[in-house]
């Protein structure tokens, strides 16, 4: 039986969603879990897409785009899980989900939509809004950047400053993820 990349691809996007909203809610400790199962998880998944990509005969552009995305996915679940490190070494009592924390789970989503459509594709027109994910890209880095001018004025309690930079992190990664998404679509369609 042929080994189905797009649904691999989708359980690795699912995989990486949940470690994104794990990672950015308040409390990461009681909706996740720890980083390390989180990581030895989406591991399990992407060794199996791997070996079936050297195991059957596939255009190598295919082949080599499907893996460029699957580590694309690796990429931003490393940046959430990190995320989820910083967040969990400042552990205080007056945690919350920042902005950007916000739009990078809704970010995260549009990525698994996007991911899920590939099993369907069929012409350029069935692609994400790319506009519409620029723009909450944007409104992202804006909230980044209001939260950084606020840690530098000293506004944000101790430790948050590892906090906003792991979210920008994880916002770049989303970006370079959706970025891989459309270039894997666009080899596919």
């Amino acid at each position: 039986m042929k080994y189905n990349y797009f649904d691999a691809l989708e359980a690795l996007s699912q995989c990486a969603l949940e470690t994104v909203r794990a990672s950015c809610s308040v409390d990461p400790v009681i909706s996740s879990k720890l980083p390390s199962e989180k990581r030895t998880n989406f591991n399990s998944m992407l060794l199996e897409l791997e070996n079936s990509l050297f195991e059957e005969f596939l255009p190598p552009l295919k082949r080599e785009s499907i893996a460029e995305y699957a580590h694309c996915l690796s990429r931003l679940t490393d940046a959430a899980c990190e995320h989820m490190t910083a967040k969990l070494s400042i552990r205080s009592s007056t945690a919350k989900q920042s902005e950007e924390e916000k739009i990078c789970i809704e970010l995260a989503k549009r990525i698994h939509e996007g991911t899920a459509m590939l099993k369907a594709l069929k012409k350029p027109g069935e692609t994400p809004d790319i506009k519409e994910y620029r723009e909450l890209s944007c409104r992202a880095l804006d909230a980044h950047n209001a939260e950084s001018r606020a840690a530098k004025r000293g506004a944000l309690c101790g430790g948050r400053e590892e906090q906003i930079l792991s979210a920008g992190k994880l916002r770049s990664e989303l970006s370079l993820c959706f970025d891989g998404l459309l270039e894997l679509m666009l080899n596919n369609i």
